[in-house]
């Protein structure tokens, strides 16, 4: 009797649902990457003011927000490959943060005393470790959290952007608002620093090197799986034209603001319900994740963003376009969380990182030509039409994700 006993009570014990909340590992995980995309966001609103504020040269200031996130376009598939195979993903990943600590220092040192160029070079110095921020520790989840969590894992890495996205701008341009620009370059660096020190307790595994495969080959297997396989090849089509579409958002906000009759600046507003209503709906799909099949989930989920976020621009006043704002932003959330998930599901473990950092750079490629495209276009469609556009372009980024996934590949 007592041996069968035992063997009931083991079975309940393996039967027993595995919870998000007990794996040690993700919380430590979740909070490192939620501080070093906090710092980063911080740093492309603190940059900005201190730099205005500093030279009073707009065009400087936006050469160096440029010279941040070049890196990222460029440099995400490499990163992301390296990161794959080196044995010191630890001492990559504890970098990441510690760059931008020393780079704000040198900005609140060298700002008075050097020429424009050097402010340039050290926006871009800062931005090069920014695909470890972010696809690289969506890489990481796997290795910290067992299988049968994954989905509601990356619930929770999708809110992670959003806090960060959140809270970023807002802290650093409270700051700059209540003291200078040169304190919330201060506060970027101590959200750095803060990050480094929880990084340092999470518990990363080496990378994995490929014996006989050089970098450059493992570089052509990624970008070639990323096509190669369907559900891959078909989420980062879609995916990536919906943020080129969004790319008009940015300029779209603020004019539509003015036509209401506010401040331009009331934009902010907008993309800050934006963003909490990601992150409501990032929450509100770990408690459900795992009982959809992502594909399916991700086109249905990137409809209704497209849809609502069309319907912003046909509010009359502004609490009706913070209301649908925040709707749009509601299924946003699980698009990203979705998103996610397919792609660690689909790469393996030797070109995961990469397919991320890859695909990351993707779509703020994309995002930049569409904030390109949208500020040509602005004068002849207007705010209006320009959500009209973003929202109608999600609907097309699935129609092209869906052909895509049909075609045959060789």
């Amino acid at each position: 009797m007592v041996a069968v006993g035992v063997q009931v009570e083991s079975a309940e014990r393996i039967e027993a649902p595995l919870r998000l909340r007990e794996q040690q590992g993700f919380s430590i995980l979740f909070a490192g990457a939620t501080l070093s995309r906090l710092a980063t966001e911080m740093n492309s609103v603190a940059v900005v003011l201190f730099v205005l504020s500093v030279t009073h040269s707009p065009r400087l200031a936006g050469l160096t927000v440029a010279a941040a996130t070049f890196p990222t376009v460029v440099t995400g598939p490499v990163v992301g490959a390296w990161l794959d195979r080196t044995r010191h993903r630890r001492t990559a990943f504890l970098l990441s943060p510690v760059v931008l600590v020393v780079t704000m220092v040198a900005f609140l040192v060298a700002a008075h005393r050097v020429p424009g160029w050097v402010l340039i070079v050290l926006a871009f110095v800062a931005g090069l470790p920014s695909p470890i921020r972010t696809g690289g520790f969506s890489g990481l989840i796997p290795t910290v959290v067992p299988e049968p969590v994954l989905p509601r894992a990356y619930g929770m890495e999708a809110a992670s952007y959003n806090i960060a996205g959140i809270a970023g701008p807002a802290v650093a341009g409270t700051i700059a608002g209540v003291a200078t620009a040169g304190w919330a370059i201060a506060a970027t660096a101590v959200t750095a620093l803060l990050a480094t020190i929880v990084i340092a307790r999470v518990p990363i595994e080496p990378g994995r090197p490929v014996e006989g495969r050089p970098l450059r080959a493992l570089l052509r297997e990624g970008t070639a799986l990323l096509w190669r396989v369907r559900e891959l090849r078909s989420i980062t089509v879609a995916t990536t034209l919906s943020m080129g579409f969004f790319g008009m958002v940015v300029l779209a906000f603020p004019l539509f603001a003015h036509e209401l009759g506010h401040r331009r600046a009331t934009g902010g507003l907008l993309f800050s319900v934006l963003a909490i209503g990601a992150l409501a709906g990032s929450v509100v799909w770990t408690k459900v994740a795992g009982r959809f099949a992502e594909e399916p989930a991700a086109f249905a989920t990137m409809g209704l963003f497209g849809i609502a976020l069309a319907a912003v621009g046909l509010t009359p006043n502004l609490p009706l376009a913070l209301v649908a704002t925040a709707v749009a932003g509601f299924f946003e959330g699980p698009l990203l969380a979705v998103t996610l998930n397919l792609r660690q599901r689909c790469a393996p473990v030797h070109l995961r990182t990469q397919v991320f950092t890859t695909a990351a750079s993707l779509k703020i490629g994309a995002f930049s030509v569409g904030s390109a495209v949208g500020g040509a276009a602005a004068a002849g469609l207007g705010p209006r039409g320009m959500l009209a556009v973003a929202g109608s372009g999600q609907v097309l980024s699935i129609v092209a994700g869906l052909a895509t996934r049909r075609r045959p590949v060789r």
